[in-house]
Parts: C-alpha cells; sequence; structure tokens
C-alpha cells in the first residue's frame, strides 16, 4: 500500500523562488517513484501541477503562516483533511506541525532557510561563529531595516520576533528536520541544539536548466542578479566595481532585480565617468536569467548571509559561467571542481571581490575557454544520491 503524503506548502511553484523550486522537483520525484499518495496543499492559486499528484488550493493557508499562527485555526479548517494521511511534510507551514502531531501523524519539515531561529530567515556571516536565537532576534531589526529601508518593517519585525521562540518549540517537535547542506545543519544545530539528532541533510534536486551553447561576449561580462540587496552584498559589489573602474579596467556589469531611484542615479553618474559599464534590466523571468548566461562570463554573488544552498551559483556552475561568489553557507559545498575554489573569496570583502573580478577581466580567450571546458565536467556530486534519504524517511 502507498503511503499517504500531504505537503503543505503555503507557496508553490512557479510562485516563490529557490525553496518553492525544490518544493516542486522533490514531489515530481517522489510522484515518479510510485510508492507515495501525495496530496499538496498550497496558497499559490495556480501551483504548477505533477501529473497524478492531487492539489487542494487554499489561500488562507498563506494568512495562517503570515498572521494567524494559531493551531487551533489549523484543526479547524484542516484537521479532517491531516487525518486521512500518514506524513505530514511541510516546508514554510510551522503551525501546521503542532497540529499533526497532536493528529498522531509523522511531520518532517525541510527547511530552506532559518526562520525558526531567526526573525530575518536569514544568519549573517558575520553571526556564523554564535548563532544564538537571542542575538539572532536581536540583530534581525537591523537586518530588516537595512533590506527594506524604512522604519514600518522594523516595526513589523517585533511580531516575528515574538514568534521566533514558538517556531523553535514546533519544529522541535517535528520527527525530522531536513536541511540542504551540511553548514545549514550545522547552523540550525548550534542554534537550536533540540533538533541535532532530528536532522537530515538532502540536497535540493538540481534546477531545470537547459543545456545553452556558451558564447561569451567580446567584452567581459559579469552577471548580478541580486537587486538592491543588502544581505546579497549589494553594496559590496558596489566599491568592488567602482574599484575595478577608477583604476581604468573596463568591463559590462550587467544589473538584474530592483534598484530604487537613488541607486539608479548612481549608476547613471558612474556610467557617466567610466563609460557606459553598468547595464541595469530590472527584474527578469528565470527562462530569460539562464539565456544571460549565454555571453555572461562570470556571475557575481557576494552575499553577505549564510546561504542554505543557492540555486543561483549551482545554475551559473551548470550553465559554465565562473561563479565569483563569497564562502558563505553551502556554497563551497557546490564548487566540487577544485579549479574553480580560487574564485571563492571572504563575505564582505570588497577587495577580494575586486581582484576576482579583475583576474577574470584580464583572462586571454584561450584561457576563458578552458576554464568553460573544465566546467563542461562540472558534477553537481552531493547530490549524486538523489533523494533516497529523504524516500527513506517518508517510509
Amino acid at each position: 500500500m502507498k503511503k499517504k503524503v500531504l505537503v503543505v506548502a503555503p507557496a508553490y511553484w512557479p510562485e516563490g523562488s529557490g525553496g518553492t523550486l525544490a518544493t516542486y522537483l522533490i514531489v515530481k520525484f517522489l510522484s515518479r517513484t510510485g510508492r507515495f499518495d501525495i496530496t499538496v496543499l498550497t496558497g499559490t492559486r495556480n501551483p504548477e501541477v505533477v501529473p497524478g499528484v492531487r492539489y487542494v488550493v487554499d489561500p488562507f493557508v498563506k494568512l495562517v503562516e503570515k498572521r494567524f499562527s494559531i493551531p487551533r485555526l489549523v484543526e479547524n479548517r484542516y484537521g479532517n483533511l491531516i487525518e486521512k494521511y500518514d506524513v505530514v511534510y511541510a516546508v514554510y507551514a510551522y503551525t501546521f506541525i503542532p497540529v499533526a502531531k497532536k493528529l498522531g501523524k509523522r511531520v518532517i519539515v525541510h527547511l530552506h532557510d532559518y526562520r525558526p531561529i531567526s526573525p530575518s530567515s536569514i544568519i549573517l556571516a558575520n553571526q556564523a561563529d554564535n548563532p544564538t536565537m537571542l542575538r539572532l532576534i536581536i540583530e534581525s531589526f537591523k537586518v530588516k531595516y537595512l533590506e527594506r529601508r524604512n522604519i514600518k518593517s522594523v516595526f513589523l519585525n517585533i511580531g516575528d520576533a515574538v514568534r521566533t521562540p514558538l517556531l523553535a518549540e514546533w519544529v522541535s517537535e517535528a520527527d525530522t528536520v531536513i536541511a540542504v547542506s551540511k553548514r545549514h545543519a550545522e547552523l540550525l544545530a548550534k542554534a537550536l541544539p533540540t533538533i541535532r539528532g532530528k536532522l537530515l541533510v538532502v540536497y535540493n534536486p538540481p534546477p531545470p536548466v537547459p543545456r545553452i551553447k556558451k558564447e561569451p561576449a567580446n567584452t567581459p561580462t559579469f552577471l548580478y542578479l541580486g537587486g538592491e540587496s543588502y544581505i546579497k552584498g549589494f553594496h559590496i559589489l558596489m566599491q568592488a566595481m567602482k574599484t575595478f573602474l577608477k583604476e581604468g579596467y573596463k568591463a559590462r556589469f550587467i544589473l538584474a532585480g530592483k534598484y530604487a531611484p537613488r541607486s539608479l542615479k548612481k549608476f547613471e553618474r558612474i556610467n557617466k565617468l567610466y563609460g557606459n559599464s553598468l547595464h541595469v534590466i530590472g527584474y527578469v523571468s528565470h527562462e530569460r536569467t539562464i539565456l544571460l548566461h549565454r555571453e555572461a562570463w562570470s556571475l557575481i554573488f557576494p552575499s553577505i548571509c549564510e546561504e542554505p544552498l543557492p540555486y543561483v551559483v549551482l545554475e551559473s556552475l551548470l550553465t559554465r559561467t565562473i561563479p565569483i561568489a563569497s564562502a558563505v553557507g553551502g556554497v563551497p559545498e557546490l564548487f566540487t571542481l577544485g579549479e574553480l575554489t580560487r574564485f571563492l573569496f571572504k563575505p564582505g570583502d570588497f577587495r577580494s571581490l575586486y581582484e576576482k573580478i579583475l583576474g577574470i577581466s584580464m583572462l586571454t580567450n584561450k584561457e576563458l575557454s578552458e576554464l568553460i571546458s573544465i566546467m563542461d565536467n562540472y558534477k553537481y556530486l552531493p547530490y549524486n544520491t538523489p533523494l533516497e534519504n529523504l524516500v527513506n524517511e517518508l517510509n
């Protein structure tokens, strides 16, 4: 008899980003095994459907996690549904954990960030030595302000801060807690020792990246996808780019994502001083992002937070675009080709980032071609046993 699994995901692909994409790919994989009877409960109105999987769409699922984290509401509305399943697989659905456990269900919580221990969902790299929950709660107010640049987000963070110990308690009740990299699991265990014996590392499935014909532009071309995000290291990138251009070097920087008017004005001033080196393209779809890799020499990923396992870096490796990345979170675990580790740098070190950018811009056509050829052999080695551990947990 097939094991009956209820996947609870407030947001589901194509809505959201890396975590929701991974959830969709995992559901797809589990369905193909033929060993599970799967239903997805989600607040996303038009989820990407996996054949053979049932979908229950209810926008209230999102409201539960955003505003009404009250187990009684979940039990009243979804208790009868939960009763029908053997396993509840929760992704960003913390309020469902105590209800499922009360109803005697096995609960697997799949984490893609640090929300149960941090109101901002992240751990800054400079906090990783001692990521206590109290410290993360206090620092979250600073992070929220620097990320959003408004006082409203600071006040709203009070609610998130109050909820964090409760989320940590609920996650501790789960039977299994999945982390997406060894570093992710390590930091979770440091901040929340009660889950140490329940942690299981399951690397995300590889994203669906089509094989593209690599045609590097004649001018050294760098791709940045983080927008004006503090935690993604936008301020570090700006310092590195300005240093590079002030020194008289030439390159093309393609900047995707959302930018405030003040940043756009800075870009204009820089372009007037040093030529049209910065090209702002705003938000782009995932499909267009893949196409941008065709001509890009390098992806710049200057994040200053402990990224659990960023798909953007993995996509760079799979499209043979040299990743210049800060050594945070699970990023080093993706660098399975030793020749590429020289492009990792210390988070927050703009001088080191500048040197990496300079080094790539100085590559000859032959050297660039050799690096691209080396990347042809890239293997996503951490994922060499696809989700078998998760299959075993579900059984």
